[in-house]
């Protein structure tokens, strides 16, 4: 016996709707012996007759009746679930889910977001900020469609698309001696009180072992979650907070300064990581092309 289709079910519904095999025909553009035939398989296959037939007219028996509910919201389900992607497709509506490293997330996505929302009104973006290694976890539980972070080795779950390579700052206070400078060697900040971020974030990381290539050891006087924060106690003149370029904003009212740090190899690699083979939707794909700086949609 050949299971129940859908195509039996939308015309079991056209013919209820039309009380008729001649209507619903005309309506599906089928044959009227097509449609019976189609009806005849489905009684058969449920097993129970759908229709009082007479000369004159048909009715739904008792089964039909319970039958035509029930597909009347299966077929108004798979409707929507068409028009949805429909719509995801033309990019009229969706949804994408995005994590993010802080210092990114802090200064360049509002101005990427705000761009995006500006093309793609209907599209609802959400952003969970996360350290590099929490962004990995939660692109494997399938929490977001695509990251945006610093990975020094990219393990071969993922895919890595480097779009920026980010040095470090050092931030401090508008009075303090090395203000003004445009660049500054790590080995001078070896007598300054350090504020950093902790561990286990991938900024932490990098600059322990930057200073231990000097054979220093990095001992921040003070730890924060978030650059912000830092900065604002660097502003403050109680030391300096050692920050990638990418999380520090242009001082509006020149309370601080931010100088480059010059060290071999003191830069992170930032990108866009997804999970190896996986598509992006497309307003997921067109959000990661214009961070990327590469607005076009393939």
């Amino acid at each position: 016996m050949l299971p129940m289709t859908l195509k039996q079910l939308e015309i079991f519904v056209a013919v209820a709707e039309h009380n008729g095999f001649r209507r619903a025909s005309e309506s599906l553009n089928l044959s009227q012996s097509a449609v019976t035939a189609h009806i005849k398989l489905l009684e058969a296959h449920l097993g129970v007759p759908l229709f009082h037939r007479t000369t004159r007219s048909i009715r739904l028996t008792e089964a039909g009746e319970n039958l035509y509910r029930r597909t009347g919201r299966i077929l108004d389900g798979l409707e929507d679930i068409v028009r949805t992607f429909h719509d995801e497709a033309s990019m009229s509506r969706g949804r994408v889910l995005l994590t993010s490293a802080p210092s990114f997330a802090a200064t360049r996505l509002p101005t990427i977001l705000a761009r995006f929302r500006d093309k793609n009104p209907n599209i609802t973006v959400h952003v969970r900020e996360a350290y590099a290694a929490n962004i990995l976890d939660i692109l494997r539980r399938g929490d977001a469609d695509f990251g945006v972070g610093p990975v020094e080795k990219v393990p071969r779950e993922f895919e890595f698309r480097q779009f920026l390579a980010d040095g470090y700052s050092a931030v401090v206070a508008a009075g303090h001696r090395l203000a003004g400078r445009k660049d500054i060697p790590l080995g001078e900040l070896a007598e300054e009180t350090i504020l950093a971020l902790p561990l286990p974030s991938r900024t932490r990381i990098q600059l322990e072992s930057a200073f231990q290539s000097l054979g220093m050891t990095l001992v921040p006087h003070y730890e924060m979650l978030h650059h912000q924060t830092l900065i604002s106690m660097a502003e403050q003149g109680l030391g300096a907070a050692i920050l990638p370029e990418t999380a520090v904003p242009p001082s509006r009212d020149g309370a601080y300064w931010a100088a480059r740090i010059k060290h071999p190899g003191l830069t992170r690699r930032v990108g866009i990581i997804t999970l190896r083979g996986q598509t992006l939707a497309p307003g997921a794909r067109e959000l990661a092309n214009l961070i990327a700086g590469n607005d076009a949609k393939a």
